[in-house]
């Protein structure tokens, strides 16, 4: 081998060395090497907010008519996510005077390092005013190193607005200041809708000096409505995601815009001349209100919401996570073209009542109604009621798709307890009002029920006495269109009781999906006794 060739080997061999030891520092950013997965939160998860502390990132999202308010989510890498605490687990129980009765919208967590402090700015209405005046900021916070077993502390309304209310809260820090953004309501009540900031004193009990306006819907595209913005700092400038139109039912037009600012103070804010930039395509429907997290690796990651379009929207709007990157006019742009690539497999769920000491987090209740009495004795006894229009007492979770299993196992009792779809009462003025549908088995037998036109109804019933333990399914199929009802006791294979064609569209609630669960029909001194629950993904 002649010297030259062998310096040209020797230069290679060190090139190489060098690009994998700038690969390997790019890659200490968890988010740069593990590909990103959505809906990065599936299920119904509007308004999704996220931070980084350390390398851990935390998520959370609206929970709207239904309790624990407000989830907590952690990942490591941006695309694995565990449900691991709620803002508010006992719902209004654990709020300051109890004074949150519903619309539980738009969670916004802010970290303060100074502090070590993990904020949660969030809107609720507040059950002492009535209209639109009562729906109003709060805040809560939380030590950070308590976040996964520790119990936030709530200040309680912070930002309220007399007029409209206010929504949407975010907190940008900014020059050693604290500002807390917001939106009046104005579209509640025939007003102009503005987003607002105010200086916010350390502790978030209090707003400082005046309110100022930042923008409105001043262009062409814009509908009647700004809300759900975001503040993050690239640069020279400080920008805002923001959204406009409607955004939480079939006839939703949410679409996405961006403005910017050299300073606040200034109060002068340029919009993109390309807005949107972000809007429905063939995939998702309505994307936006989200916030922007930086990575270690000082990459900017958007977390918004969205409805998959395959599921109409009766999964409801899920958390979708896409990259920002700056565009050659140097304004950061989204290339709104995410796939749904979650496995479904990763969407399934079983829970065995029978090793359990404590309930899952992911299981829900209405929001209006304390937590449901039960405890676990070899399974989950769930104390059974009237509640919810005569449904029942009712415990459900997100669903994820819109052709799936449920499947429980009970011990039959003097209550009828059993399995059901969680939707909304046909017509009511109150979109959290309960209605469902589903099958239950009690000593005495069989029951298909439905009542989601307002009044509990036997659509079918087998009188059959049963001992042991009974299975029950209900099958989803045809997009939420089909539904059949099984049962099964003893050795024998799956019964059909009742099939059903469903109008799926007429009872999913405003604002959200609709929820599989379980169910106890019968007095209050009764309990259902469930061995275990599974939620299957066809």
């Amino acid at each position: 081998m002649n010297t030259k060739l062998l310096y040209l080997l020797l230069g290679l061999t060190l090139l190489s060395w060098g690009i994998a030891k700038k690969n390997a520092s790019i890659t200490s950013d968890a988010a740069v090497h593990t590909p990103l997965v959505n809906p990065a939160l599936p299920g119904d998860n509007p308004d999704p907010s996220v931070i980084r502390v350390g390398e851990v990132y935390y998520a959370t999202s609206t929970t709207n008519e239904w309790a624990p308010y407000f989830t907590i989510y952690k990942s490591t890498n941006l695309k694995d996510w565990t449900l691991i605490n709620h803002v508010f687990p006992e719902g209004f129980k654990d709020m300051k005077n109890q004074w949150g009765e519903n619309n539980f919208w738009a969670s916004e967590l802010a970290y303060d390092e100074k502090q070590n402090r993990i904020y949660v700015y969030y809107t609720a209405h507040n059950r002492k005013v009535k209209g639109n005046p009562g729906l109003q900021c709060g805040v809560a916070w939380i030590d950070a190193d308590q976040i996964e077993s520790g119990r936030f502390s709530d200040n309680g309304p912070v930002i309220i607005e007399d007029d409209c209310g206010a929504i949407d809260a975010f907190e940008l820090q900014d020059n050693g200041k604290i500002y807390a953004f917001w939106k009046n309501d104005g579209n509640g009540c025939g007003k102009e809708s503005w987003i607002w900031m105010q200086e916010i004193n350390e502790s978030r009990t209090k707003l400082l000096g005046q309110k100022k306006k930042v923008f409105t819907n001043s262009q062409p595209w814009e509908t009647a409505l700004v809300e759900g913005a975001c503040f993050f700092r690239m640069g020279d400038y400080i920008y805002s995601l923001y959204a406009v139109g409607g955004c939480c039912d079939a006839r939703c037009n949410y679409k996405t815009g961006i403005a910017r600012t050299k300073s606040l103070a200034s109060g002068v804010w340029e919009k993109y001349d390309k807005n949107p930039v972000m809007v429905s395509n063939d995939r998702w429907k309505c994307p936006g209100h989200g916030t922007v997290v930086r990575t270690s690796g000082n990459r900017l990651f958007m977390l918004y919401h969205a409805f998959n379009k395959n599921y109409d929207v009766f999964v409801g709007r899920e958390g979708v996570i896409e990259e920002l990157k700056q565009g050659a006019d140097g304004w950061p742009v989204l290339h709104n073209a995410i796939v749904a690539n979650r496995p479904k497999a990763e969407l399934d769920f079983f829970d065995d009542f029978q090793k359990k000491k404590k309930l899952n987090l992911v299981w829900q209740w209405p929001s209006k109604l304390q937590r449901p009495a039960m405890l676990f004795d070899n399974g989950l006894k769930l104390n059974a009621s009237d509640d919810n229009r005569e449904l029942g007492t009712f415990l459900g979770q997100f669903i994820k798709s819109v052709d799936f299993d449920m499947v429980a196992e009970v011990e039959p009792g003097n209550a009828a307890a059993g399995i059901c779809l969680g939707g909304a009462i046909f017509k009511s003025k109150w979109p959290g009002e309960l209605g469902g549908i589903g099958i239950t088995a009690s000593k005495k037998g069989y029951i298909v029920f439905s009542n989601l036109e307002g009044k509990y109804t036997v659509l079918k019933q087998l009188n059959e006495p049963l001992t042991g333990i009974t299975k029950l399914k209900m099958k989803i199929s045809g997009g939420g269109k089909l539904m059949d009802m099984f049962y099964k006791n003893g050795a024998s294979g799956w019964k059909k009781l009742h099939a059903l064609e469903f109008d799926a569209g007429k009872y999913v609630p405003w604002g959200m999906g609709y929820r599989a669960g379980i169910v106890v029909k019968g007095k209050p001194s009764e309990s259902g006794l469930f061995k275990n629950f599974e939620l299957k993904n066809n």
